[in-house]
């Protein structure tokens, strides 16, 4: 991702000398991404068009923060806000606006990072779960169809926004080792004379050999109302992924349970993609939902996809992709919308990203 970066930060009415930040550096990023989409099944109600917000990528903006505190070791900070360009609402975290304003519903923390120890940040951590399936889909996590899904569209107790940004977290991250490196997260529930009431753990390792990458994470979550302490999301992936010349594949396999109520999930996912020029990437994926209580949930995804980069920030890209849902199942294209229980589903989408 193509990033702006300022110099140093102004304070407005600050009585600091500059000299205190000359070795600070803050930095905006962010995502635009909108399209046309077609689906099949897109509601009770039936087929439906619309100008959609994120097919690919999840628009956004963030703010990022390093200040070199000498010896190797730095002062960091990280800010990232999900929003819809088709309305221009924040996504909020997949809460209602009922339910209060999320602002940075895609992680805040701040914390310290050292060149020869590693990192540890406190506050809205991305869950190592989330950090491996991101490194591990060679579709650069798309919102439709890929790695994305798995999150969202499982039967155990939180969402993929709970599964991906996790509140009141501190979360450890090695140094790179011989390719490889470790990771640890835990969140605090706060609940008074309880130490387990919501709390969170997940943890992950992977592994870099020149063109191969690998990855394990595990996670575990309890009851998000606080009204029990029963683990509701239990969820495992290890996969892998290999590129030589223009090619590169990926396989990966997932479960997600919930505990408390009996269900299993086991994703199956196999991505390809072709790059014939610089410009061009051709993408394929299969998906495979097999529930572990009855074969009525089981559903399979196939997606082929095209992007063409028009410069380094911006690229077209389309989709067509095809679910065919088993009687009670419901997976569906697009990474946050399952379909309806029983229905196939069909979708098409074009549109335009560009990153700053």
């Amino acid at each position: 991702m193509r990033k702006s970066s300022f110099a140093a930060l102004v304070v407005a009415g600050s009585a600091l000398p500059a000299a205190a930040y000359a070795q600070s550096s803050v930095t905006l990023y962010g995502i635009v991404d909108s399209g046309i989409l077609y689906k099949t099944h897109a509601a009770a109600g039936g087929s439906a068009w619309s100008v959609a917000s994120g097919i690919d990528s999840t628009s956004r903006w963030g703010l990022t923060g390093r200040e070199d505190l000498g010896a190797g070791l730095h002062a960091i900070f990280e800010l990232e806000s999900g929003f819809r360009i088709n309305t221009g609402q924040q996504i909020n975290g997949g809460l209602a606006a009922s339910a209060g304003n999320v602002l940075f519903d895609r992680g805040a923390v701040v914390g310290l990072a050292s060149d020869q120890f590693g990192s540890l940040t406190l506050g809205k951590n991305r869950s190592p779960l989330l950090r491996v399936l991101s490194r591990l889909d060679i579709e650069g996590y798309s919102n439709f169809g890929s790695l994305n899904n798995l999150l969202y569209q499982n039967l155990s107790g939180y969402t993929g926004y709970q599964y991906s940004w996790v509140d009141n977290t501190a979360e450890y991250i090695s140094p790179e080792i011989h390719g490889v490196q470790g990771m640890a997260m835990y969140s605090f529930g706060g609940a008074a004379g309880d130490f387990q009431t919501k709390s969170v753990v997940s943890a992950a390792l992977t592994y870099k050999l020149g063109s191969f990458n690998a990855g394990a994470a595990y996670f575990n979550g309890r009851d998000v109302t606080g009204a029990t302490d029963s683990s509701t999301a239990r969820a495992y992936t290890i996969g892998a992924n290999y590129s030589w010349n223009a090619f590169k594949v990926m396989l990966d396999f997932a479960n997600f349970k919930n505990p408390a109520r009996g269900t299993s999930d086991n994703f199956y996912t196999a991505e390809f993609a072709y790059a014939p020029t610089s410009f061009w990437t051709i993408t394929a994926t299969y998906m495979r939902q097999d529930d572990r209580v009855t074969n009525d949930r089981d559903a399979s995804l196939y997606k082929l996809g095209a992007m063409y980069s028009l410069s380094r920030a911006t690229a077209l890209y389309s989709y067509v992709g095809y679910v065919k849902n088993n009687r009670l199942a419901q997976l569906g294209l697009q990474n946050s919308t399952p379909g309806v229980p029983g229905g196939n589903q069909l979708g098409v989408a074009a549109g335009v990203r560009h990153l700053f």
